[in-house]
């Protein structure tokens, strides 16, 4: 009777452990949770260089996260969270798991965010004039030393000057006499004309007074 005693309780253990633990429609509400925590950051600009701060909000209790670029836990406190030191260009991650420990010891949701690459080159003289150009905007990830920098920039210049085509000279043409006289006729036609017809006028004139008297 003992051993049936014994062993009924056996079964019952686990059974209990079962009841205690996260279904899946506990995981799946943890999941939702999780992936509505939303990430901003702000940065500090200091001696040609920055340092950003993240800030996750909507955080909830029944979670705990750990930052995977440092490997700190993170229990909840309060809704919203700051954390700082971070530099340009990073990926960070935050993986987001059940608080009861019972429920997963698997992440239920990962956010990253990408922060953007500081260019500490932006504010050099060569710059001046072409602000909009990618190379010289705050944010730019070209991983170029100083040198090519300005060697990159002073190709670029070189691309916006305009060679212009030497004007060639234009030589007076010679002007011959018959252009001369065509030019003339030209322009004073109406003149010729009517000196013409007077000449012929007087002309008929005469001859048909000589006609008369001879």
């Amino acid at each position: 009777m003992r051993k049936i005693f014994i062993f009924v309780l056996l079964l019952l253990i686990p059974l209990t452990k079962i009841e205690g633990a996260c279904s899946y429609s506990d995981i799946a509400r943890l999941k939702k949770i999780a992936a509505n925590v939303n990430a901003s950051y702000e940065y500090v600009e200091k001696n040609s260089q920055v340092t950003f701060q993240i800030t996750l909000n909507n955080l909830n209790s029944e979670l705990y996260f750990i930052d995977l670029s440092n490997n700190l836990k993170y229990d909840f406190t309060k809704e919203e969270i700051t954390l700082k030191n971070y530099n340009s260009g990073q990926t960070i991650r935050y993986s987001f798991y059940a608080s009861d420990r019972e429920c997963s010891d698997e992440p239920l949701y990962t956010l990253r965010v990408t922060l953007p690459k500081y260019n500490e080159y932006y504010t050099d003289e060569i710059c001046k004039g072409i602000e909009n150009y990618s190379l010289c905007q705050k944010w730019s990830s070209h991983n170029l030393t100083y040198t090519k920098f300005l060697e990159k920039v002073n190709e670029y210049k070189n691309t916006l000057i305009v060679s212009e085509d030497p004007i060639e000279e234009i030589k007076p043409s010679e002007i011959t006499f018959l252009q001369l006289m065509i030019n003339f006729l030209v322009d004073y036609y109406i003149y010729i004309a009517v000196l013409i017809i007077v000449l012929l006028i007087v002309f008929l004139a005469f001859k048909r007074k000589d006609d008369i008297y001879s």
